[in-house]
């Protein structure tokens, strides 16, 4: 009877202790415009971004097109270290090719991770170079709490961001590219016969949905930086460390909803005061069931990979668009070694291509 009582005691701890994880999952709700905050939960915890990294990614990109140091018709070449990445992943050959354009829309909606090395290498000369820009934009950005360590988001230690960091950076991607903002809520993508629809689970489900970025990896739980309009109210919303990607889409559905009611509006994004801690909880052992599995943003974002539990709840279908072609190019003879796949700013392609949305 006593070895059941201590059984129970240990039992409940279990549940208790990851009852209280989950619930500390940092919430955000900021007006996009105005940049206020309307709802906040832990926003200033320090948490792993997963694949919301790839929003840097992206916005480093958009900021060398438009100092002309790239051109979205620049051909990037595949290394081997971008080849060997985990997934999710395109699964680019060496030295197989495909345009700035077609990476930034794979990278929004397949998350994939060797295209983000692909561009990194393109922009920075090398991951380590790349990270050192983001690194650099961060700090300029006033993401006082957030270190980049890689351009995708796999677990790295000193990977990390908060709720208020993040959405500090959706903000400034649409207010400072808007004519760039449409690539955000492309719904699906095809790439020869295969389809790949958007992992962001608002896209085609709730009604103004404008995008962004979703994550995944064991350590973070589910993640998301998304933004909605209705009228001429914009928001944004950021929620981390989800149990599923169902229970993802939900909670941002229900910050949207609270957003778009009557709401009140409170601190700048900048003004939330920061929080004491040196790293990341790691949710390894509470999201995938033990803290040695192996970290991917899966093609299902993450799904396969949580811990048993009560099954997620269901989404509701999502409304059915035309996929976005998007072509991969050639295989050169001759891999470039990711240092050769920086573009030169003195040797622009000789033909201006449109901006992606313009693809659409």
């Amino acid at each position: 009877m006593r070895l059941l009582n201590r059984l129970m005691i240990v039992i409940g701890i279990f549940f208790g202790l990851l009852g209280s994880t989950l619930r500390a999952a940092p919430l955000l709700l900021a007006d996009l415009d105005t940049g206020r905050v309307i709802y906040s939960d832990d926003a200033t915890q320090l948490w792993y971004p997963a694949s919301v990294t790839k929003l840097m990614t992206v916005y480093l990109a958009f900021k060398s097109v438009q100092a002309g140091r790239i051109k979205w018709t620049t051909p990037l070449v595949t290394s081997e270290r971008a080849k060997a990445m985990p997934p999710s992943k395109i699964g680019m050959k060496v030295g197989q090719t495909l345009t700035l354009d077609a990476a930034i829309k794979i990278l929004l909606v397949k998350s994939a991770n060797d295209i983000a090395i692909i561009v990194a290498e393109g922009l920075g000369g090398s991951v380590e170079g790349f990270a050192n820009m983001m690194n650099r934009e961060a700090a300029a950005l006033g993401m006082v709490d957030s270190h980049f360590v890689n351009p995708h988001g796999l677990f790295a230690e000193g990977q990390q961001s908060t709720a208020r960091d993040m959405a500090i950076l959706a903000r400034r991607i649409m207010l400072d590219f808007p004519k760039y903002n449409n690539l955000f809520s492309l719904p699906a993508i095809q790439i020869g016969e295969k389809v790949m629809e958007n992992t962001n689970g608002i896209i085609g489900r709730y009604e103004g949905a404008t995008g962004m970025k979703t994550g995944f990896i064991c350590a973070s739980g589910f993640n998301v930086v998304a933004t909605a309009q209705r009228g001429n109210k914009r928001l944004i919303a950021v929620v981390f460390g989800m149990p599923s990607a169902a229970e993802r889409t939900l909670k941002t559905m229900d910050l949207f909803d609270q957003g778009f009611g009557p709401s009140m509006q409170g601190p700048l994004l900048e003004s939330l005061p920061r929080r004491s801690g040196s790293e990341p909880p790691d949710l390894r052992g509470v999201i995938c069931g033990r803290k040695d599995i192996g970290e991917t943003d899966a093609a299902s974002d993450g799904q396969n990979h949580t811990a048993s539990r009560p099954a997620p709840p269901v989404l509701p279908p999502r409304e059915k668009a035309e996929p976005l072609l998007v072509t991969l190019g050639p295989v050169k003879a001759t891999a470039a070694k990711p240092d050769e796949t920086a573009v030169p700013a003195k040797k622009p392609a000789k033909k201006a291509a449109p901006p992606p949305a313009a693809a659409q």
